[in-house]
């Protein structure tokens, strides 16, 4: 099987790299892999069908969660029809639980939507054991180190990495450093009162005829200069923006983390992100190929331009950048965050950082609009397009 073009060679080398191809190690996991219709390649002893998706779920502990998990995984096939999966792989990563029951009934329910169980599998410390369609099962073998596995190192070269398990990442995500966000809310709250009065809300979009009332004995400047003075005053929090957040995406080796960087530049670049266009742009740059430069305007692209290169594709490091930043944001000020955060890690297949951030986004903001596109395309498993820069996603 291929996944971005690098080839996993059978059901033992699937189950060490899992780890690798979600981000973490699953735990009381059923992990279900969606196979295409298989390819021939050059010099290969078989043909390979590649990875179209890796789903996560919990595996069930009473009956309530048993029937979730099978609507979960009939509404995953379903959704995924229009890919033409050939096949599914379906890997269950126990803790104390047997889950020989689950497999069973996973595979019965992929059969009654045509999409035949290949393998369907237990993992448990360190070992795994396929179950047959016969009611057999195999002897248990060793799961191989990813030293041993040759396309361990390409997915690493591709930006994979195992990083912190989902309880962790929740925990990041959704709780963080409570003292650090109040310090940062202070300094968040202290910003945005100045980037107000210099840019109002509306200040793009400065009503040609609007008659205020000025104050008593001052004196109003002419039309084109209010105008002109609300465009600097907008340039200049536009590129201290795009400076703040060059610092925030920067994932040069030995460079300061997320954490340490001042909570000024923290708040100028968290503020920024309420001004659509620049959430937008900020999108763009960690993931290219969602949107395009040419489709924002001038007066965003042109700092973020200057100031910040183009990520290179799967570079997970961003992504790591994004989830510290979400463990110090306060709630007030989360939702384009937790939004941005969500979009990268749809980008880069990382659903289960998807997932986590927009979930609290939507509790926190449950009429912000992107989030709440943002969970419809997770929902639906649609996958992250592959954009005019790079050549896969």
């Amino acid at each position: 099987m291929t996944t971005s073009q690098i080839r996993v060679r059978g059901v033992e080398e699937l189950i060490a790299t899992v780890p690798l191809q979600l981000g973490y190690q699953p735990e009381d996991s059923l992990v279900l892999v969606l196979l295409g219709q298989p390819e021939s390649h050059p010099g290969a002893a078989r043909a390979a069908g590649p990875v179209l998706l890796m789903a996560r779920m919990d595996l069930p502990h009473d009956l309530g969660g048993y029937e979730d998990v099978l609507a979960d995984v009939g509404r995953c096939l379903r959704q995924q029809r229009t890919r033409q999966p050939a096949l599914v792989d379906v890997l269950a990563f126990e803790d104390d639980t047997d889950s020989t029951e689950v497999l069973r009934a996973v595979a019965r329910l992929c059969a009654e939507e045509e999409v035949p169980v290949h393998h369907a599998v237990r993992v448990h410390e360190g070992r795994w054991q396929q179950l047959e369609p016969d009611g057999t099962s195999s002897v248990w073998c060793v799961v191989p180190s990813l030293e041993a596995v040759p396309c361990a190192a390409d997915l690493v070269l591709a930006g994979a990495q195992i990083g912190p398990g989902r309880a962790e990442l929740a925990r990041r995500i959704r709780e963080g450093d409570a003292e650090r966000r109040a310090e940062l809310a202070a300094e968040v709250e202290d910003y945005l009162d100045r980037f107000l009065q210099a840019v109002p809300p509306e200040a793009e979009e400065v009503p040609p005829d609007g008659e205020e009332v000025p104050p008593e004995g001052e004196e109003v400047p002419p039309e084109g200069e209010v105008v002109q003075d609300l465009v600097r005053l907008q340039a200049r929090f536009l590129e201290r923006g795009a400076l703040a957040w060059r610092r925030i995406l920067d994932t040069t080796v030995g460079g300061p983390e997320v954490a340490d960087l001042p909570p000024a530049v923290l708040a100028q670049g968290l503020v920024l992100l309420w001004h659509r266009e620049f959430r937008d742009g900020v999108i763009t740059w960690s993931v290219p190929g969602v949107l395009g430069p040419g489709m924002l305007p001038r007066e965003v692209s042109d700092p973020l331009v200057r100031h910040l290169e183009l990520a290179r594709l799967g570079n997970r490091r961003l992504l790591d950048r994004l989830v510290s930043l979400c463990s110090l944001v306060p709630d007030e000020l989360a939702a384009p965050l937790l939004t941005v955060t969500a979009q990268t890690a749809w980008a880069l297949n990382s659903g289960t950082v998807a997932n986590l951030a927009i979930e609290r986004a939507l509790e926190l903001e449950p009429d912000y609009y992107l989030a709440g596109l943002t969970d419809m395309l997770l929902q639906n498993a649609v996958p992250p397009p592959r954009g005019p820069f790079v050549s896969s996603a």
